[in-house]
């Protein structure tokens, strides 16, 4: 049985579409430019958060925790809502003021069981003999001493059971501020000593990075960082001015609040370091199929035929790319679907030939 797909790769490597195909693929041409891009330098830094704008979340007490936290990391949280329960659990200098407690206690409540044993006993002759032997002063007077002792025997049990209530009772964490949980350290069952860091919560704000670059780096007229959801601009907030142990410097560059959001503190990500400008070819990165030793793109060299084609990139910035060879001002080539196009390349290449 002959295979069903459609033969788009042609003897010579090129890719011949039709209508039909361009429309399916997504495929977007555009003819390249000669541009302005900033020449740029890949750096690495360290997100930190400014002061005031991150709050650590301690344990009150050592204990264990009983259950999975209120709430998940990267979850906004307000501030006093409750992140998790601690059953406390008493180390020993603790067991034993709480153990010497009870033994006075009980000793307390022993003794107030005999004062009422004594009392009730007392007044109970007294009721008999009223009124003809005891005056209805001395009545009252051992119904008050009664009423007295069982008092303070209920007061000494009571005190017992919220002592001994107040052993196991969970005790709330709450969130200190309004923010976004950047770290979790909460595990069921887990057992916690009294400040030990449960989680950090991060203030909606903006973000500084620390950026490592040689001491005699000058500073970016641009920089850019490389985000989950792509890139975001940053500005100088600071020179470094002294030289780590590392051999950097470390300049700090700030965030603003609107685009930092999947920013977390002590997170390490990639900056572009731009300085002056350079002319050349400029294309999306988009259009980029990244290689092993170079990067291809696909051009339209004739009505719906598409070439791959080698180039050596200059510079990356904004997500654009500056050329140093490769393309030609006026070539049409692909913006949008080079990926699907190198799939159809790579597809012809694994195809059975018998």
């Amino acid at each position: 049985m002959k295979d069903a797909t459609p033969q788009r790769v042609r003897p010579d490597g090129s890719i011949q579409l039709t209508d039909h195909d361009r429309t399916a693929l997504g495929l977007i041409v555009s003819p390249a430019v000669e541009g302005d891009l900033p020449e740029s330098t890949l750096r690495f830094g360290r997100v930190l958060s400014p002061p005031g704008d991150e709050a650590q979340v301690v344990s009150p007490v050592t204990g264990r925790i009983s259950r999975p936290a209120l709430a998940q990391l990267g979850a906004v949280v307000r501030a006093g809502a409750m992140l998790v329960e601690i059953v406390p659990i008493l180390d020993t200098p603790d067991r034993i003021a709480v153990s010497t407690q009870a033994a006075e206690r009980d000793g307390q409540i022993a003794s107030a069981e005999r004062e009422l044993v004594q009392a009730d006993a007392t007044a109970t002759r007294a009721r008999a003999l009223s009124p003809q032997v005891v005056s209805a002063a001395k009545l009252q007077e051992a119904e008050t001493a009664v009423a007295t002792a069982r008092a303070r025997l209920e007061g000494l049990q009571n005190a017992r059971t919220a002592a001994t209530q107040a052993q196991t009772r969970s005790v709330s964490v709450t969130a200190p501020i309004t923010g976004v949980i950047s770290a979790l350290n909460v595990e069921v069952g887990a057992v916690i000593t009294k400040g030990d860091v449960l989680a950090q919560i991060v203030r909606d704000g903006p973000v500084w990075i620390d950026i490592s670059v040689p001491p005699d780096d000058p500073i970016g007229a641009q920089y850019e960082v490389t985000t989950a959801t792509g890139p975001v601009t940053a500005r100088l907030l600071v020179r470094g001015r002294v030289t780590e142990k590392d051999g950097t410097r470390h300049d700090r560059v700030v965030v603003d609040a609107k685009q930092s959001a999947t920013l977390r503190p002590g997170a390490a990500v990639s900056v572009q370091v731009a300085r002056g400008v350079g002319r050349g070819i400029v294309i999306p990165e988009s259009a980029l199929v990244p290689g092993v030793e170079t990067d291809t793109v696909f051009v339209e060299t004739s009505a719906s035929v598409f070439t791959a084609r080698p180039v050596r990139i200059a510079t990356r910035y904004g997500g654009k790319a500056r050329l140093a060879t490769g393309l030609a001002a006026g070539e049409r080539v692909v913006t949008q679907g080079a990926m699907a196009l190198q799939g159809e390349s790579v597809r012809a290449q694994l195809r059975p030939t018998g």
